[in-house]
Order: C-alpha cells, then structure tokens, then sequence
C-alpha cells in the first residue's frame, strides 16, 4: 500500500510542479514560513478507547469493512433494490440506515454537544501531524489535503516535508472550539519549527475554523500570523446543513452531473445526457435516511454552526431541547449572535495589525442538495464571502447600484459580471476573489486558481484585488472540463468597454483541440468576424475582431455563447455562455435596485422550436446549431 502511495503522490507532484512553472517561479518566493493546513470536513480520522482499554477506528471511512457490511446483508440489499424499482424506497434506506447507524455509533454526540464516546484524533501534534512523519510513519492514511500539500511543498527545498502540516480537530465540535485548538496548534509549529510566523491555508469547514480563529485571536496573534488563505469556505454556514436538519433534500440532476464532471476533470460534456433521468429516488432515499444519520450527526456542534443564520432560530426551535442541550445551544449561539455578526469588522482589524488575509469561493452554481441559492453548489456565496447575493436564477437590474456597507467607495467596481453579486458588502471587500463556475472543493483543479493561491502564500506583502490584473476579483474558472473562455481585449475580465476592438476565446482543455461552430454576443449590437470551423489548438487562443460599437452605457449585461466541437471527443459538441457588464459614462434607470429573472439566452425564434423538443440534449444541439447558422447570416 505505502509504495502505491508513494507513486500516485510522486505523480501528483510531478503533475502540480510542471503545470505551477508556468504560474509562478520558486524565486519567487518571498517567505518559507510553515504552512499549517486547516482541512475540509470530515478530514481528521479519529478513534474511540473502550472500556477494556483498546482502540476501536471511529472515523474515516474503510471500503474493505463497508465492503463486508455489504456483503452481510446483500440479501437485504438485492430485496431492497428490488423494492426501489417498484417505488418502494423505504426498505434501502432501512438497510443502509441500520448499517450506518452501527458503524459509526463512536461518532454520536450528546445532547449537550459533548462526545457521547472517548474519542480522540490519531494525528494532533505538531511532531506527528507533519507532513514527513504521516507519509513516512502512517503509509499517508492521515495525510489530508495532498493535493493542496504538493502544490506548495515543491516550492520549499529538500526538506519541505517538515514545514507543512495538517491541523486535525475533532470536526464535530463546534467552530469556537475547533478555533481555540487552532490557536494552540499554531503555538505547537512556532515552537517545533522555530520559525517566528506561519502561513494558514484553510479549506471549506477549514474556512470557517480559520475565519472563527482570526476572528477571536487574529488580533492577539498577529505578530505569529504571516498569510491566511480562506478557500470556498463554509464561514456562515452551509445550505446542505438546513437541507439536513429539515429533510427537505432534491437533488438537482443536471448540477450534480456538473458536479461530477468538475470533480474528475472530464473534458467530455457528460451533464445533459443524464440531465433528464429521474432521480428522485435519490432523495426518497435520503428522506428515509436522514433520521438514522441525525442519531449520530443530530448534536454535533459543526453542524449546529453550518446551518444558516436566516435558518438558524426556526431550526433550533424545531430540534434542540433548551434544558438538554442548553450547552450546545449557548455554543451555537454564541457563534450565530456573536462571532459571526462581527466577522466583517475582525477580518478588517487582523489585516489592520498586519496579518495578509484573502478569501477565494465559488458562484454561479445551484446548492446541489435543493437550498436555492447561489453558491458553489455546497456553500452560499453570501456564507462564505458576505456578499449580497441575488437569489440563484435571478440577478439585479441593469444599472444597478452597489450598496456600498463595507466598501464605501463607489468608484469601485464591486458588482459581478452577471449581475448577481454585490461584493461591496463583503467581508473583505479588497480581498475576495470569486471564480464562477468553481464547484466546492476543486480550487487545485482551476489553473486560474491554482496560480492565484501560490500567489497569495509565497508573497509577504497584501495583496488585493487590483494587484495583479491577471487576477481580478470577478474571473470565469478555468477548470479543463470547461473546453473555452472568452474576453474582451482591452477590458478587465468580466467587462467591455467602448476602448475593447476584439474577443478572445481560449481553449482550457488540456486534451483536445477545438473547432469554433459560431461565437455570437447578446445585449450590443456587435458583429463578430466569422469564425465558423476556425481551431484552436491545446493552450491556444484566437482573436475574433467585431465591428460596431460598444454602447457608452453603464452596468447593463451582456453574453457572449461559444459554440464549439471537442475534436475527438465522445460527446465533441459543447456551448459555453459567459456574461459581461457593459462598462460607460451614461446611466440607466434602475427601478430601485431590483432584482429580475434570468432570462434564457434565445431569441424569439429560437424559443419557438424549443417549445417543440422536450430532450434536453436535443435542445442544446439545436440551439448551438441554429446560433452557428445564425452567426454565419449575421457575418455575411
């Protein structure tokens, strides 16, 4: 096993190291400052004592026992698919429930939020939880976020493996005391490393730790602080959470496809051939078995503080017990009442004292489990950023004004390319970055925020997000499975502007070559040179010239849609629509910063024959064919 390990990271680094090069130089570097990784949910493995005095594994998660379980109750399991296509649901989700239920009894937590089990973390000091001692002690089964520990550790010298480590809490406590473990952790690395500043990089339920953290010690620990980096982080709570706690769990196909695709890189447009599949047995499933997973997740304080602030009252009330569990009640209070209303202005002060902070989260996704918002499919924008956010399917009216809270420089051009965020009511306006389209924890998957984040650790001096223009605060993601991206020439990403003479469109995928079907734009009365079968090879891009003029017309939404063919692909057809904010002197009138529906990017005719084909895949086939023959009329 450790020498299978050792070969998948070796060439996990040789992968992140050459594709880093073209990103960022290891001269570069202005700082070798350990780098403490405070990691996702769920990462920390942990064991419970019995009462004879031995170990039994309490968490992560072992195929070979899940595979036995499985095979013990395979009768069930075959009676229970059974029943499923036959609608019956109930009986799976019994089987599967009762099995849960059984293998992770250790994780059960009291009713006051305590730890109903003596549990304990396999990996908690500085001298076990590094990265040299886990890879080379514990065959790497502790070793969490590699990936992220790859990427950086390359740029540190021969001996990097000592200056990385993994911050392992007890995820099911709560953030105020996950945040009081950090603070010593920090301590512990100072001291076993010698070094007089660390690096934080946190992930997801690592955001919301680490953002706790700066917000009850950042200002005392400033002078121990040198970069904190804050990645699509659960800082306010995820929606998944409510979907837990109220069962009210609908899976959105398409996105999860999206998802999906995301996650493993496909280069393939696999999302719209199971977009029209039912499966909403997946959530009669779910219904089913939420009550076997609350018995174990039910008090946990994580949880607790993962559920929304606009949720957080009307769900207590509904579960929690004010004498029972008046302990996790004041816990989770204290982090809805206190900590989390001031975590605009805490974030604000640690930066004041010197500590370099920045936050990067995902848009433009539906929640995958149904909390209809827009966020990076698991975190609201709004939780992990601050941010105003319009609800998900709508935006804000053309000539919308920011609300200036935080930011109170109008000048600054804090609303989103598609109009549907406000970042002027961020909590740190100046330094959060948001990627649309990045789907919950594949940062390291976008070359765009691959090289952001090795940006941000290695350089001592704040950045912001007027620093550098190759990273403004408003990007599309760039993950492969993207296939293309657009921009305008002369204007930051995300905009035009009358000075813009030509689009560029890049191919991101790292496979294959493509072939432009048409490249049309929606909202200017612009015509694109014609690019009909036009290739663009791997890593390459083109420019298209336009004639027309841009209208000197300001904060009004426009759309660029990419036809293309992934040459050699199994499913080469694939569209891409990407929004852009007109950028002028004239304003429009805006009926009171409102908000509107997003309206589909057809025309009238267009809309017509959608009308007569229910196939979603047979949709998209024909809209980017009628837009290719369209483009070509238009260019004549």
């Amino acid at each position: 096993m450790k020498k299978i390990l050792s070969l998948f990271l070796a060439l996990v680094m040789t992968f992140l190291l050459g594709a880093q090069t073209l990103a960022f130089n290891a001269e570069d570097m202005e700082n070798t400052y350990p780098i403490i990784i405070v990691a996702g949910y769920g990462s920390t493995s942990l064991y419970a004592v019995n009462e004879d005095g031995s170990h039994s594994h309490a968490w992560g998660i072992e195929m070979d026992k899940i595979v036995m379980r499985v095979l013990a109750r395979i009768v069930d399991v075959a009676i229970g698919v059974g029943r499923l296509t036959k609608g019956d649901a109930k009986y799976i989700a019994d089987v599967v429930g009762g099995e849960f239920v059984k293998m992770f009894e250790n994780l059960r937590c009291n009713p006051d939020g305590t730890s109903a089990h003596d549990v304990h973390r396999y990996c908690n000091t500085a001298a076990d939880s590094n990265y040299a001692y886990l890879y080379e002690n514990e065959d790497g089964k502790y070793l969490f976020e590699p990936e992220i520990m790859a990427m950086y550790g390359s740029y540190l010298g021969e001996d990097w493996k000592e200056y990385i480590f993994n911050f392992n809490p007890d995820f099911r406590m709560g953030a105020i005391d996950c945040a009081a473990e950090l603070d010593s952790y920090v301590d512990e690395v100072l001291e076993y490393t010698g070094a007089e500043k660390v690096n934080l990089y946190c992930v997801s339920h690592g955001g919301q730790i680490g953002a706790t953290y700066l917000n009850l010690y950042g200002v005392s620990d400033a002078d121990k602080l040198n970069n904190v980096i804050i990645t699509v982080p659960a800082i306010g709570g995820a929606g998944i959470a409510y979907d837990f706690f109220s069962r009210d769990i609908d899976f959105g196909e398409e996105n999860l496809m999206y998802f999906i695709e995301n996650g493993m890189m496909f280069e393939t447009d696999i999302h719209w051939l199971f977009a029209e599949e039912n499966l909403d047995f997946l959530d009669d499933i779910l219904y089913y078995f939420l009550p076997y997973a609350n018995e174990i997740l039910g008090y946990w304080g994580s949880m607790w503080d993962f559920v929304p602030a606009k949720e957080y009252d009307k769900i207590k009330e509904q579960y929690l017990d004010p004498v029972e569990s008046a302990e996790l009640i004041a816990k989770s209070d204290r982090f809805h009442y206190e900590v989390y209303p001031q975590m605009s202005e805490r974030l604000q002060e640690c930066i004041d004292s010197g500590i370099n902070v920045y936050i990067l989260a995902g848009c433009g996704s539906n929640d995958i489990a149904g909390y209809n918002v827009n966020s990076d499919s698991i975190i609201p924008t709004s939780s992990a950023t601050g941010a105003v956010c319009a609800p998900y399917g709508q935006r804000f009216d053309d000539g919308y004004q920011p609300l200036c809270t935080v930011c109170k420089d109008k000048t600054h051009r804090h609303v989103s390319p598609d109009m549907e965020i406000d970042a002027s009511t961020a909590y740190l306006p100046e330094q959060t970055w948001f990627v649309d389209g990045l789907y919950h924890g594949m940062t390291i998957k976008s070359r765009y925020c691959e090289a952001l984040i090795t940006e941000l650790m290695f350089k001592n001096n704040l950045h912001s997000i007027y620093t550098c223009k190759e990273f403004p605060q408003f990007h599309a993601d760039t993950n492969r499975c993207q296939s293309v991206t657009a921009y305008f020439d002369n204007s930051t990403e995300g905009y035009v502007n009358s000075g813009d003479t030509k689009l560029i469109v890049e191919n991101v995928s790292e496979k294959y070559k493509v072939r432009l079907v048409s490249v049309s734009c929606d909202g200017m009365d612009i015509k694109l040179d014609n690019s009909f079968m036009t290739e663009i090879p791997v890593g390459g891009k083109i420019e298209i010239p336009f004639k027309g003029e841009i209208p000197d017309i300001d904060c009004v939404l426009t759309q660029v849609t990419v036809n293309y063919i992934l040459v050699g692909s199994v499913t080469p057809f694939g569209s891409r629509t990407l929004d852009f904010t007109i950028c002028g002197s004239e304003q429009v009138e805006n009926s009171g910063n409102s908000i509107i529906d997003i309206e589909k990017n057809y025309d009238c005719l267009l809309n017509i024959i959608m009308k007569f084909i229910p196939s979603l895949a047979a949709q998209k086939i024909t809209a980017m064919f009628y837009n290719a023959i369209k483009a070509l009329v238009l260019s004549v």
